[in-house]
């Protein structure tokens, strides 16, 4: 029979043996029967009775006929009918499944796929059914579906025929298909069977990677909770500061046989942004990925020096900062290669002379750039130049300053202060937010102060204030009489970024479901903008951008100096400029409010609309400040 349905060239005939080996020699798979080798005891009989075979020839017929409604209930009942005539309707099930022409390529809505879920979705009404069901059959059933790459009807499957029995068995199986290349597959069955302790990440989780299938390698180590610390260090070895990750991985690819490697996955930023990912997810800190956190940190006091090169930071935030980040020996010879390559022939030339003298780098790490600078007697010149920025005032015409005096910026840091802020604010019908936070490179950013602006004061609260100074009973207590009272209204810029923020690190039990008594200027803004040619003090709103400083502009004539934005908050005590900077961050929104309210003539049906569409639960934000 086989002879009769190998198809080859005339006057090519020959035996089995030459026929597979002139198949072998094209590169052509030759498929064996689905029922060779599918049970425990050898191969499986397929072959129907008179009986079935006559309805089966019948019910083909119907099922190509019937093109559009092939699963109509009408089929699926006279399936069911057939099989409950057999003693053992799994087992009659699987023989009809072996006869269908389509067995050997499952798909939704082949033939094959309705004889199985048919026969499924009638164990699940008649569980019993399964109890005929024994080691032999959960096997036959198992190579049937082994390789589909269906899940919902694999999972039926492992239920209806108990392929849990069979569990221990499955094993070198599942090994032999990570041979032919079905990482997905093997992978999937691991979940199904919990069979991810028989595995380890290199034979699984590192193979899903590669092949961009991150979902289900995540999946997989969700329930091989002893893989994820490994595995997640492992993928952070590979982020090497002198080689590739390809060239990382060169000695592990080469122990798969049938891998098809995604080399796109295999390069810094995705493995960086998968590790930095399954970190937070599994609560890793900063210490198990520390090529992680080199580059990123690197990249972020790159970043800083780009800022106050472009002056948008000033000297005394940029040096906090940097010492704050450049925490180790090697963080700091790359800041400082870093600026004495970029500061060639610019003003900034003495900055790198300052860090190469701070961090106190060895001369056989010191770049030439800043031996060059040395041997000119540029030191001394560093010195003069630092002195000169760091007395540079702050202050300008062109930016906004405090109305207030220094004796209404009130720093809360202590039980008093707080309660008698409490009482104050409590009288209040607006208030107006503000915070600041300090940016961390590979965790969250941790707050560090709570502004609350009056029409006479600015609150600076400060977040980081430890016991027995600020206890959680004061924070309780703000959120209770100030942030969830419905009739103090709660006016911001970009707000679901601060309340976020807020929610997270501080106990005052936002009610952020009812959000009524909350203004985002930033919506006012973006409505005000929808319309034409309306005009405030200082231009027209169409004319600007979105951020709070633009606002500003038109409303105060004045932007906002950010110069202090991006600095060290956790420091205490704050600088001057700090304070200044945070409690005008706050003031400046009263007066901008104030100027809406009386330069936008139907202002209150504006705020009525932003108030009423507010949702502070949704992922994501933007923030503008």
């Amino acid at each position: 029979m086989a002879n009769k349905f190998n198809v080859v060239p005339a006057g090519m005939e020959s035996d089995e043996d030459e026929l597979d080996c002139m198949l072998a020699h094209l590169k052509i798979k030759r498929l064996e029967d689905i029922t060779t080798g599918a049970g425990i005891d050898g191969d499986f009989d397929a072959t129907l009775d008179e009986d079935f075979q006559n309805f089966f020839t019948v019910f083909r017929e119907k099922w190509n006929m019937h093109s559009k409604c092939k699963s109509s209930p009408y089929m699926r009942q006279d399936l069911i009918k057939a099989l409950m005539r057999h003693p053992n309707p799994l087992l009659m099930a699987l023989k009809i499944f072996a006869n269908c022409p389509d067995s050997s390529n499952v798909k939704n809505k082949s033939l094959s796929h309705f004889v199985l879920d048919t026969v499924c979705k009638l164990q699940v009404d008649l569980p019993h059914l399964s109890e005929l069901c024994d080691e032999n059959t959960s096997m036959i059933a198992f190579h049937f579906v082994k390789t589909t790459g269906l899940p919902s009807l694999n999972n039926a499957m492992v239920q209806a025929y108990r392929i849990h029995q069979i569990r221990e068995l499955l094993v070198p199986k599942l090994k032999e298909m990570l041979d032919e290349g079905y990482y997905k597959e093997v992978a999937q069955w691991t979940l199904y069977l919990q069979l991810t302790q028989q595995f380890d990440m290199l034979e699984l989780a590192f193979p899903l990677i590669a092949q961009e299938k991150l979902p289900l390698a995540e999946e997989y180590l969700d329930q091989a909770t002893q893989q994820r610390l490994p595995f997640v260090q492992f993928l952070d070895s590979l982020l090497h500061r002198e080689k590739s990750v390809i060239e990382m991985c060169e000695q592990t690819l080469s122990r798969y046989k049938n891998l098809k490697v995604s080399h796109h996955v295999l390069s810094y930023r995705p493995v960086s942004k998968i590790v930095a990912r399954l970190a937070k997810k599994y609560g890793f800190d900063d210490t198990v990925t520390p090529n992680y956190k080199f580059t990123k940190t690197c990249s972020y006091l790159h970043y800083l020096y780009r800022e106050y090169e472009k002056q948008r930071i000033n000297i005394a935030s940029f040096r906090e900062l940097v010492k704050v980040h450049a925490s180790d020996y090697a963080l700091r010879v790359d800041f400082v290669n870093y600026i004495a390559a970029a500061s060639i022939n610019s003003p900034y030339e003495s900055e790198a002379i300052y860090w190469y003298n701070e961090f106190k780098i060895l001369n056989e790490h010191c770049p030439h750039e800043i031996k060059s600078l040395i041997t000119q007697n540029s030191d001394t010149q560093a010195c003069r130049v630092v002195e000169e920025q760091s007395t540079e005032s702050i202050p300008c015409e062109l930016y906004l300053g405090m109305d207030l005096p220094e004796e209404c910026l009130i720093i809360v840091d202590s039980s008093p202060i707080f309660n008698h802020m409490l009482q104050h604010l409590q009288r209040e019908q607006i208030i107006y937010l503000d915070s600041e936070w300090m940016q961390s490179v590979c965790a969250q950013n941790q707050l560090c102060l709570l502004q609350i602006a009056t029409t006479c004061n600015v609150y600076l609260i400060d977040c980081l204030a430890s016991r027995p100074a600020l206890e959680e009973q004061h924070w309780r207590a703000l959120g209770a009489t100030v942030f969830n009272n419905p009739n103090i209204l709660k006016v911001g810029f970009s707000m679901l970024n601060d309340l976020s923020v807020l929610q997270r690190s501080l106990p005052l039990q936002l009610r952020l479901h009812m959000p009524h008594h909350y203004l985002d200027l930033r919506n006012v803004w973006l409505e005000l903008k929808k319309r034409q040619g309306v005009e405030l003090p200082f231009g027209n709103v169409n004319r600007a951008g979105d951020a709070l400083t633009d606002l500003s502009m038109l409303c105060l004539g004045k932007k906002l100096n950010k110069a202090n934005q991006c600095s060290n908050w956790a420091n205490r005590p704050l600088r001057r400029e700090q304070i200044l900077y945070a409690a005008i961050d706050a003031r400046c929104l009263l007066l901008i409010y104030a100027c809406l309210s009386s330069c936008v003539p139907d202002i209150n049906v504006i705020i009525e609309k932003c108030i009423a569409s507010n949702n502070f639960l949704r992922r994501g934000g933007h923030n503008l400040k």
